[in-house]
């Protein structure tokens, strides 16, 4: 054909044809070759077998295969020592007493810029030492079910708390397992938060501590000109977060992810460590946080694919289902075959750890983040003074990571704004009893302000003034430079401007002179008339969503208020400053408004 094309002249059809027959031609002659290279089909059989066991010994994935099934079978064969007597057999002076002892040893031979931990032991039976900040500095686990996972991050914080004193090393516990693997952990003195997917508002809090955490460790590095805390002179504690079940988390709360993902990224020169441990890994973590994640981790899978994106081999999934625990780890070195090693007796353990821990007299570290606001919070906090004004505690107030005790300066006016039955005149019994308590005889420091308390009656409004009758505000204040304090319960109709009580006339006169520091309550915003003249404002939601964007609640602040919390009595949010925080005001009978 193709000379009868040439003969024809027909160079174009030439062309066109020219592609297609350089492609036959190219298939035959590797196929050619393919068949030169096989053995021989007419060789006897125990030749071409010894051909083929040739190949298997030149084949270096076969040599692989073989080299990781022997390391899992001696593994197999050698459970290995326990985590107590790994602690006691590197030749510490504490080794030969109690358990306690020898971690209080390791405590004070650690420098602190590292973190190893011995969690396993080797096919060659030597210890596998895992250092985060070395081989990391964040990991990757990953095992299906029934592989030893819990167990596994359960001995590595184990190891990490006996061989770190608390002032080195803290952690961060994210169990969204239910709470099974970590709750013995929490007991740590090393543990400075421990949250379970049974309680997502306090999950979510931990994750903005540790957020707040970044941004603090950020400023500090700032501050002190370096680039990493291991070269601050007193740098902060290593903080390693450890979630087990990430894939939970991540379904529950994805609008968080990206606060572990900025840990991943900016926490190695930080000293904050990630460990996540998933079932399934591909799809979960994000590239982001997966690129900074150099250490992977393992154990017994069914899918070659996700060993192979751990691992670089699919050699997890060689595992016996009878080992659990077993598994490989991989740093840039290649997969390297371990069994963990956990502890005998987990509860004592802990127990020895707490005991060294008091030995050193460690104090303990504080809290990354708190629970939520309580539904009943007990009175207590002391008054302090400030420029010769008392703060008066009145309740705990939530910043959404943090409790803080909350303390009502007597400087400027204030308002409680909220229906019947919400808590305002607990807030003022308990306000009342504290200036009762500076007003007696013989207090110290000798306050300089005198007390009015004007309570609703049947008919009309009464007052009672303390320690004994003092001048009508506003008048007869200004001589003997003492100020006054002024409660008042039920107060909307004092606020009328068409009320005719006598009293109405001297509150208007008092809220507009800076003698007089007016505390009232009223049912709504409206009654206010003049809110700029209340230099903050303690809201008490009534659960209507146009009343309290009226009364002045955020619309972001009352999305996060839910329907639960806006019904208790106590709660309420502080406006001062341009900010709205949750307050749960004490506890306190309300019949102690009457001294």
């Amino acid at each position: 054909m193709i000379w009868y094309v040439v003969g024809q002249g027909r160079w174009m059809l030439l062309l066109l044809l020219l592609p297609s027959l350089t492609g036959t031609l190219a298939m035959v002659l590797l196929s050619l070759l393919r068949t030169h290279r096989q053995p021989s089909q007419s060789l006897p059989a125990q030749a071409q077998l010894e051909y083929g066991i040739a190949s298997n010994r030149a084949s270096p994935s076969t040599s692989t295969e073989d080299q990781t099934q022997r390391n899992l079978t001696e593994l197999a064969s050698y459970p290995g020592p326990r985590l107590e007597s790994r602690l006691l057999g590197s030749g510490a002076s504490g080794a030969h007493g109690l358990l306690w002892q020898g971690i209080v040893h390791a405590w004070l031979a650690t420098s602190g810029k590292t973190a190893p931990a011995v969690i396993g032991v080797r096919p060659d039976h030597s210890p596998l030492v895992i250092d985060l900040p070395r081989d990391g500095p964040h990991a990757l686990v990953a095992g299906t079910t029934g592989s030893g996972k819990s167990v596994f991050l359960q001995t590595w914080c184990l190891a990490l708390a006996a061989s770190q004193p608390p002032d080195r090393l803290n952690l961060v516990l994210l169990d969204f397992k239910g709470g099974a693997g970590f709750g013995l952990l929490a007991r740590l003195p090393h543990t400075v938060g421990c949250v379970t997917n049974l309680d997502l508002d306090r999950a979510v809090r931990a994750l903005n501590g540790l957020q707040r955490e970044l941004e603090r460790r950020q400023r500090l590095v700032a501050r002190a000109g370096v680039e990493d805390t291991a070269l601050m002179t007193d740098p902060p504690a290593r903080l390693v977060v450890v979630i087990d079940e990430f894939q939970t988390l991540r379904q529950l709360l994805p609008d968080y992810l990206d606060r572990l993902t900025s840990l991943a990224s900016q926490g190695r020169s930080l000293g904050m460590n990630l460990v996540a441990c998933t079932q399934q890994t591909m799809g979960q973590v994000n590239a982001q946080m997966r690129a900074n994640m150099n250490l992977g981790i393992c154990l017994r899978v069914r899918d070659p694919l996700q060993s192979r994106e751990l691992l670089g081999s699919s050699c997890a999934t060689a595992i016996d289902p009878s080992c659990p625990g077993m598994g490989f780890l991989e740093h840039g070195l290649g997969p390297q075959a371990f069994r963990t090693c956990p502890a005998a007796d987990p509860q004592t353990l802990v127990g020895q750890i707490i005991k060294a821990s008091r030995f050193c007299d460690n104090r303990p570290p504080a809290p990354l983040f708190s629970p939520p606001l309580p539904e009943h919070d007990p009175a207590c906090g002391k008054i302090l003074w400030q420029s010769g004004r008392p703060l008066i505690p009145l309740g705990h107030m939530d910043d959404g990571v943090l409790l803080h005790l909350y303390r009502l300066p007597l400087k400027g006016h204030t308002a409680l704004i909220g229906p019947p039955g919400r808590g305002k005149s607990t807030l003022l019994a308990l306000l009342t009893r504290s200036l009762l308590t500076l007003l007696k005889p013989g207090a110290r420091p000798e306050p300089n302000f005198d007390l009015r308390i004007t309570r609703r009656g049947a008919h009309s409004y009464s007052s009672r003034d303390f320690p004994g009758p003092v001048p009508a505000p506003p008048h007869g204040r200004q001589g003997d430079g003492r100020g006054l304090v002024w409660i008042l319960d039920d107060a909307q109709d004092l606020l009328d401007p068409l009320c005719q009580d006598p009293l109405a006339s001297l509150l208007r006169e008092a809220l507009g002179q800076g003698g007089t520091t007016v505390v009232l309550a009223v049912d709504t915003a409206s009654a206010l008339r003049r809110p700029e003249r209340f230099s903050r404002r303690l809201v008490f939601p009534c659960g209507e969503r146009g009343a309290d964007l009226a009364a002045g609640i955020p619309a972001d602040q009352l999305a996060n208020l839910s329907t639960r919390a806006s019904a208790i009595p106590g709660r309420c949010l502080v406006l001062e400053g341009g900010l709205a925080i949750p307050l749960q005001v004490f506890s306190l009978a309300v019949k102690q408004m009457n001294p």
